[in-house]
Formats: C-alpha cells, structure tokens, sequence
C-alpha cells in the first residue's frame, strides 16, 4: 500500500513539474519571507539567468541586482491580497506581474506565486484577441468585428474589461431595434460615446444623430427646442416659426443627455410624444409625426427621484425600457492601460508628438481611483501630451494630487453606538452593507462584485435580510 501511493505522489510530482515547466507564463514562486523557491523556464528567458542561480535568493535582492523593477513581494505581503503591476526585467522586457499569496489559518503568508507574461507581445495581439474570441458567434459578428478592426476611426469604445465588453455586445444587439434606451451611470463614464455607438451601429446612422442636454438649457427655453413654435407664439420668436430637435431627429436619434434635469411640467409633454410618436409645436394645433428614436442619459438616481416626487414614474417605465448601466473606471481597472494608450496615441497624432509613459507614471495612473472617470483620464492625456519636457512622461509629470493618492484604495471607518458583542456588531454590519448594495444594484451579482463575495453567498443574504423581513 505505501508502495503504491509513493508511486502515485512520484507521479503526481511529476505531472506538476511538466505543467510547470512547459507555461507559457512566468512562475515565480517565494515564501512568506521573499526566498525563491521555484521559477520556471519561462523565467529564466526573462531574467537571462538559470533557475539554479535565481532559487535560494532573496527577491529583494533581486531586485536590487536589477533582475525586476520595481518588485512585488513588499506589496502582497503588506495587503495579503492579489495585486498586480507593471514591472521591466533585466533583459528589458516589459511585463505584467500577478502576485497571489497562499494563507495559512491564521492569516500568515506561507508562499506567494507571481505569475508574469511579456506584456510587449499582450498589447501588440489585444485588439485582435478581442475581436477573433467572437468569431464563433456568428458570421455578421465576424464581418462587423474585421470591419471594426479596419477602422480605427470607430475604436472610440475601449471594451477590453468583461463588464465592458458584455455592454458592446448588449448595445450592438440593441442598435438593431427602435426599443427607448436609457443609459446610467456616473459622470465621465462614456454615456454619450455609448448612445453614439448604438447610433451607428442602427439602421438609422445615415439619419441625423441630435444630441441635447437637458440640463445646460434654460427652463424657459427647453421646450420651443424641443418642440418648436409656430410664428408669432410668443415675444420674440421667429415670425416663420421653428423646427424643434423632434422634427430635426426625424428619422434618426434624439439623444436626450441628462434626461434628470428635465423639468417636472415637460415631462408630461415628453411622455405623449414618446407614446403617441406625434409632437405639437407651441402655438400650434395640429400633430405633427415624427419617426424619431429617443435614448436618455443621467448620472442620477430616477428611481429616487420619482419616489421623491421630482420625476414622474410613468416617463420613468417608458424611458427606461432597456437600461444599461455603465460601471465607473474604478470599478474596471483592465480598461485603464488601455484607455491610456488610446488617448496617448490619438493625442500623439493630433499634435505631431511622440510622447509615452514611464514605467512609474504608468503604474500610478493604473492605481489610480478616477473619479472624473474616462473623462478625467482623456482630459489627463492630452494635458501630459502637451505639457511634457521630454518624449518620456515622468512620475513629476503628474499632478500632485495623483502622485499623492494611495492607489486608490478608500478608508473606510466604523462608528460604534453601543457596546455589543462582536457577533453582533458583525451582524448588524452585515446586514447593512448587503441593504445598501442591494438598493444601490438591484441585483445579487453586482452585490456580490461590490462586496468581494460571489452571487451565490449574496443572494442568500438578500433573502436573509431583505426578501425574508
């Protein structure tokens, strides 16, 4: 019996050697305290040195030899959690390090494994990796996905992240329909470039594409522009009268942005044009129709809003037949490095540079919270582009309030009313974290994301503390 299960651990062993030895990804693995014990071959192509000469050391060490810049280890070691970062080896290959610490029960470091891929080769195939991964769907996602590939003038929607790719593929198959949009999320996130793209990809994208704010027009004049007037309808107006942006959308895409902000006594007027498919301009008397698709945009709660009494619940339904909600740059953090090469190549071209980030400033920025969301990061771009001394943009480049931030990860504080057990006390925290994401979500898997728990767990807390009281 101990014969046979030597013979199998032997074979075990062997097994893991070959899957090990033949990855494709660097494994570099270390314990608690930073010595190597285990690096695989594709490691010693990036470090031009033997495992034998790499195991036994210390990678701080290492590190202050110059096999890899900056290292890893103090920083999963410090969070006992997976971090990642950009990193430049000695062979000077650019890479992308992954750190993923095994804890034992009481919480201590027993080994981390850092796994790494030449990050040089990754960007030169992502945008082909992203549009060939679709080619099984269907042959028009093919056609589409080439046509994309061709022209860089329409990649203004980087969707490298799976949330942002997942709401590509939903804004796609919504482009083929006429149903109202209503498009959510925090300022800066890329509503407009979102309805833009939906409007392209539609049958009506020969047809005109009117985008209104609805907040950045006076109240007193919201109305004649979107409607019109008839001639002589009030002081002031045109004596031949004026098309309103219904009129003008005609046939294509009225993109209504901060549909929020719509005053309360238009939205009933709103509401019958959407229903009715028919305006009536102010003065006039006679319905004119109009073959105009709506899409709405807001940064803000509606739903709020209508239990607040400052929305009206039935342009609410009507408007929000298919929502789609866009999560904030924070929240997607595989989109950042890509965005930033984007920006800093449609600024490079624009202004005749040929500016590029350090590896510091590239991992700050990647770190970074963004709370001007992709708007922040663009406008962030462009200034560095223009401002920089050097082709190389430095880590002093930045602003200070960036070079400052502390990756972006928040402090959160408990305040504590009442001495209860811990029991308690975790509870009742319990309980309030999954009410406030559930309210905020609406849906078991975004709490779950929020939370850092997976959809099961979360859904079995919402029946625990919402659907069961």
């Amino acid at each position: 019996m101990e014969i046979c299960e030597l013979t199998h651990y032997k074979n075990l062993n062997h097994e893991l050697e070959t899957i090990i030895n033949t990855c494709f990804d660097e494994i570099f693995v270390t314990d608690g305290i930073g010595t190597v014990l285990r690096v695989n071959p594709a490691g010693e192509a990036f470090y031009g040195m033997k495992a034998a000469e790499i195991v036994g050391k210390n990678t701080e060490e290492l590190a202050r030899k110059g096999l890899f810049s900056p290292s890893l280890f103090p920083i999963v070691k410090e969070r006992k959690e997976r971090v990642s970062m950009i990193q430049r080896t000695r062979t000077g290959q650019t890479i992308h390090c992954i750190g993923n610490p095994s804890l034992d029960t009481e919480g201590n470091i027993e080994f981390i494994v850092f796994t790494s891929r030449d990050l040089t080769e990754i960007r030169q195939l992502r945008n082909k990796i992203e549009r060939t991964e679709h080619l099984l769907e269907s042959f028009q996602e093919e056609l589409e996905e080439l046509r994309r590939f061709h022209n860089k003038d329409e990649e203004d929607f980087i969707s490298f992240s799976p949330d942002m790719r997942k709401i590509v593929k939903m804004a796609d198959k919504i482009a083929k329909v006429d149903s109202t949009v209503l498009v959510t999320g925090k300022s800066g996130v890329g509503k407009g470039v979102i309805v833009s793209h939906i409007h392209k990809k539609s049958k009506r994208s020969k047809q005109p594409f009117i985008h209104i704010n609805c907040g950045a027009i006076p109240e007193s004049l919201i109305e004649s522009e979107l409607f019109g007037y008839e001639p002589g309808a009030f002081t002031g107006a045109k004596k031949e009268g004026k098309k309103g942006l219904f009129e003008a959308a005609n046939g294509g895409t009225l993109f209504l942005d901060e549909i929020g902000e719509m005053p309360l006594n238009l939205q009933v007027k709103l509401l019958k044009a959407l229903q009715e498919n028919e305006i009536q301009r102010i003065g006039g008397t006679r319905p004119i129709p109009v073959d105009t698709r709506i899409i709405a945009a807001t940064n803000k709660d509606l739903e709020t809003m209508v239990e607040d009494g400052t929305f009206r619940e039935d342009l609410f339904y009507r408007l929000n037949v298919i929502p789609i909600y866009i999560p904030p740059l924070s929240t997607r953090p595989e989109d950042i490095s890509y965005l930033m090469d984007h920006f800093l190549e449609k600024f490079n071209k624009k202004y005749g540079i040929s500016a590029y980030l350090s590896l510091k400033a590239e991992n700050k920025l990647i770190n970074y919270s963004w709370p001007g969301n992709v708007r922040e990061l663009e406008n962030l771009m462009e200034r560095l582009v223009v401002i920089a001394d050097r082709d190389e943009i430095q880590l002093s480049d930045l602003p200070q309030k960036i070079v400052s931030s502390t990756n972006g990860h928040k402090q959160y504080t408990v305040h504590i009313n009442e001495i209860c057990t811990l029991k308690q006390a975790h509870e009742e925290l319990e309980e309030q974290l999954i009410i406030k994401a559930y309210k905020k979500y609406r849906s078991s898997y975004k709490v779950g994301k929020a939370l850092g728990i997976n959809q099961s767990t979360a859904y079995r807390k919402i029946q625990k503390y919402i659907n069961d009281h």
